[in-house]
């Protein structure tokens, strides 16, 4: 009677044991801030960095009409996001959007678009 109830009991938590793991891995992204890159343009971006005050985040390249996403640190001093853009030979820079300390969950956007102008969201 007793190991029957060893068995059951070793069951449930070998079995919870997975769901626990999933849910702290998505729990985890969830809370994590991150920048992604949109391509619109009608060229391949061939190198998309974006620079956060206490991060380099490089998104090497993004072909037409595809995305990158990148999840960063939580721990940041206040600042801007500062983007550098390689498309057709050519450089785009700016900075736009403004960023925080232990901002959870934040998702920031950069578009690029077929003009091949850069807009931010968040």
């Amino acid at each position: 009677m007793l190991s029957r109830l060893l068995l059951n009991q070793l069951i449930k938590i070998t079995v919870a044991i997975p769901f626990i793991v999933i849910a702290f891995y998505h729990l985890y992204f969830f809370i994590k801030p991150s920048v992604t890159v949109i391509n619109e343009s009608e060229n391949v971006i061939t190198e998309a960095i974006v620079r956060l005050p206490e991060s380099r985040l490089n998104f090497g390249s993004i072909g037409h009409k595809q995305e990158n996403t990148i999840y960063h640190s939580l721990s940041q001093n206040d600042g801007s996001y500062n983007y550098s853009f390689k498309i057709d030979g050519n450089t785009i820079t700016g900075t736009c959007g403004y960023l925080t300390n232990s901002e959870f969950n934040k998702r920031f956007v950069l578009i690029v678009s077929k003009s091949n102008l850069v807009g931010c969201s968040q």
